[in-house]
């Protein structure tokens, strides 16, 4: 796929606010670019709601907390992963901080000798595709938000960063094969808890040194004093444990390993360390927080990894010992070995599906192969999956997590590279439907066995392309593609699978499963799921609160429910809704008060009267004093056409949905 360079405007420090504020681990439906939008308009004095904005944003004043907005992804078969939305508060004030220290950050992270990814240089260029070969694009309604959609797509850093934009990229690259022909000993160590054991005040110590930062304790304007002061404002005023989400955290943990991989350097280099040198005797390579150590041997190993244990807890943070990892050479463990036989075996896999053309005589687009027997074909498959894992079923999630990209992406590839050429005359449009319909029910099969937030958002590009694709080519077999969508997402919420995390979390909303309840959104009014299987996906229940992600995707999916087939489920919403904002006076501080606010004010599913009253309670509040109906009303019509978090339509969701396949999740 071709690729255009554009060049970023680098004094538009709004662009803050598109990535590095925001949770990349978000529902597909969520992004900031609606905050984007509005925040310039402000900063531009041409603001729609100045009364609000100047509420919430003027003065940037720091001394008041907020409290981040919690919600839980699925880590692995047995754990969750706890995230946060900061406030949009404090969201703006990162924004000014950027602006003043964004060249100190790039200092502080350039001295690592073990980094594989940290900021390098403010970014000056992102890639686009070609618009004219790239049929996977939106365009949004309107022409409120389209230059900030049009940016937030591609744009996915502030920063260029040096070394490896995922940890897979290292193990697959020339280097890590050269450090294996350097050295025999292998070790890979883990931190427990890292993010939340990190302490706000030991980024000053990083900077200078740890008595040197206490002796200034009462300078409250240097870079790092004041990036301390942040990330505190925007958890609660802790000083123990940092939000985990936003690349800001990255950036922020980043500064203060940077400081002990040079402390361990200086240590290994003492005479009780046995004078080891770094590229010599040893080396490490760190991945945030992932560390590899590689030696000349075990015993160098252990006097490294003990010396890394020491220089952590001066930053009070600890490993997790149990979690270590040794190898000798060959580098493989068996997560590696599962991964290899599975990847070699889906190579296999794809020469059977497609042919890809060799000779330039030929279409250069690929053509499916005919599949004779369609079920025996993915049985075969799914049997050469499970014996590269034999013996562990945690090798079978790790590498279905692989699977559900690797497939996805086939699929979409092929729907892009073949949107704009005809099916050629002689070629049977039978091995186009069979072709995506065993890539589809592939892609869900190993979803459902592992689930993940970065799966779901490739199931809801593969929905939508996929039946965009048939829609456009082979409009009489669009049913049949909508049809196994939408019999897979009913077997994804009876499997169990879901069954398992839905009993385990009843309390807190299911990201895996909304992102699924989307995508078969996508798919059109008549494939929508009975009421008992949307009370499923989101627990309803009288004694339990509906989390705003929960209000966000039931009231996207629900939209007008013009045939009232969810009109209970939609009235418990807006009761919930109504009960978060029943008392606004700490909407400046609670971030899910916030966010529930300034989207509720832009849902068109949402009653006019009942969204007047919204307005109308926070106009008081800003204004101090009564509003008059007409200004009330007019700020309901304008909060109605800008959206602020949610796409509230199909245009505006598409139009998020690449970016979101770009992003690096935690």
């Amino acid at each position: 796929m071709t690729k255009s360079l554009r060049r970023v405007k680098k004094e538009d420090y709004a662009r803050v606010l598109l990535t590095e504020t925001p949770c990349y681990d978000a529902p597909v439906t969520f992004s900031n670019v609606g905050f984007y939008w509005h925040w310039k308009k402000y900063q531009e004095g041409k603001s729609f709601f100045p009364e609000i904005m100047d509420y919430f944003f003027k003065d940037g004043d720091l001394s008041s907390y907020t409290i981040p907005l919690p919600y839980k992804i699925r880590k692995d078969n047995n754990s969750y992963r706890q995230l946060s939305l900061i406030h949009p508060i404090t969201q703006a004030n990162f924004v000014d901080f950027y602006r003043a220290f964004d060249q100190q950050i790039i200092l502080a992270c350039k001295d690592s000798p073990f980094s594989i990814r940290c900021p390098e240089n403010i970014a000056s260029k992102y890639y686009v595709r070609n618009s004219n070969e790239n049929a996977y694009k939106f365009k949004p309604e309107g022409v409120t938000t389209k230059q900030a959609e049009a940016k937030s797509r591609y744009l996915t850093s502030y920063f260029s960063y040096r070394g490896y934009g995922r940890l897979h990229h290292f193990f697959d690259s020339q280097e890590f094969i050269s450090l294996e022909r350097k050295y025999s000993s292998f070790w890979s160590v883990d931190i427990s808890r890292c993010f939340d054991s990190i302490y706000t005040h030991s980024v000053t110590w990083a900077l200078k040194t740890k008595v040197h930062s206490k002796n200034i304790a009462n300078v409250k304007n240097t870079f790092g004093s004041v990036f301390d002061t942040l990330m505190q404002r925007c958890n609660y005023n802790e000083t123990a444990g940092i939000v985990i989400g936003p690349e800001v955290s990255r950036i922020f943990s980043e500064i203060i390993f940077q400081r002990i991989d040079r402390d361990i350097v200086s240590e290994l280099e003492k005479t009780e360390n046995h004078c080891l040198k770094n590229e010599v005797d040893y080396t490490i390579r760190r991945y945030v927080d992932d560390i590899f150590i590689f030696s000349t041997a075990d015993d160098i190993s252990a006097v490294v990894a003990k010396v890394v244990e020491n220089c952590l807890k001066t930053y009070k943070l600890n490993l997790n010992n149990a979690k270590t990892v040794k190898a000798t050479r060959p580098f493989i463990t068996e997560k590696s070995r599962s991964l290899q036989l599975v990847k070699k075996a889906l190579q296999e896999f794809t020469a059977k599906l497609i042919k890809v053309p060799i000779d330039e005589s030929e279409i250069q687009t690929p053509v499916p192969r005919r599949i004779y027997r369609r079920r025996r074909f993915i049985a075969s498959f799914l049997n050469d999956v499970k014996s590269a894992c034999i013996g562990s079923t945690q090798e079978y999630e790790l590498v279905s997590g692989y699977l559900i990209s690797a497939i996805s992406n086939q699929a979409i590839s092929f729907c892009e590279e073949s949107m704009t050429q005809p099916i050629p005359e002689d070629e049977s449009k039978s091995k186009y439907i069979d072709f995506l319909l065993i890539l589809i029910e592939l892609a869900f099969h190993f979803y459902i066995v592992s689930p993940s937030q970065s799966g779901s958002i490739k199931i809801c590009v593969l929905t939508d392309i996929a039946c965009r694709y048939v829609d456009q080519k082979i409009p009489d077999e669009s049913h049949e593609i909508r049809s196994l969508i939408y019999t897979l997402g009913n077997d994804f919420f009876s499997s169990s699978g879901f069954k398992k995390i839905s009993k385990d979390n009843s309390d807190v909303a299911l990201l895996e499963a909304l992102n699924i309840l989307v995508a078969l959104k996508l798919l059109g009014r008549k494939y929508l799921v009975s009421r008992e299987v949307l009370g499923k996906i989101v627990n309803v229940a009288e004694n339990r609160r509906i989390s705003y992600f929960e209000i966000t995707a039931l009231l996207f999916y629900i939209g007008n429910d013009e045939e009232h087939s969810y009109s209970a489920i939609k009235k418990r919403v807006i009761k919930d809704i109504d009960a978060a904002l029943h008392d606004l006076s700490d909407v400046k501080s609670n971030s899910e008060k916030a966010y529930i606010l300034l989207d509720a004010l832009t849902c068109p599913y949402i009653e006019d009267e009942k969204r007047r009253g919204y307005v109308k309670k926070l106009l008081t509040l800003a204004t101090q004093s009564q509003p008059s109906d007409h200004l009330v009303l007019d700020y309901q019509k304008k909060f109605a056409k800008y959206r602020w978090f949610t796409s509230w339509n199909k245009t505006e969701l598409l139009a998020s949905l690449e970016k979101k396949a770009l992003l690096k999740s935690y």
